[in-house]
């Protein structure tokens, strides 16, 4: 028996790695697919390639848009609306019913 725990497979993140949120993990499947498209070899050799910085940037603009356009739907628009009547607003609460004279 060993005295140092097996290192994690090569595929799967430690448990103390930290998660990605949702917008960056999207952000990197639209960048790897569209780097894929851009610096590929069907890609034109005589067209002028975007730095892959910007295109990152780009990717995350997009993954932000999408988003947006998310929060923006009838579903998550009823699903918002819903949660807001169920909360209590602090500030409409009178609560000077609470306090003894």
């Amino acid at each position: 028996m060993s005295a140092h725990p097996a290192p994690p497979a090569a595929g799967k993140p430690s448990a103390a790695a930290p998660a990605k949120e949702a917008y960056v993990e999207l952000a990197e499947r639209i960048y790897v697919n569209l780097s894929a498209r851009v610096y590929g070899t069907l890609a034109g050799a005589d067209q002028k390639k975007p730095d892959p910085k910007a295109l990152a940037a780009f990717c995350f603009k997009l993954a932000d848009a999408f988003e947006q356009a998310t929060n923006e739907t009838p579903r998550k628009m009823a699903e918002i609306e819903a949660r807001n009547k169920a909360s209590v607003k602090i500030d409409e609460v009178d609560v000077s019913s609470f306090i003894k004279k």
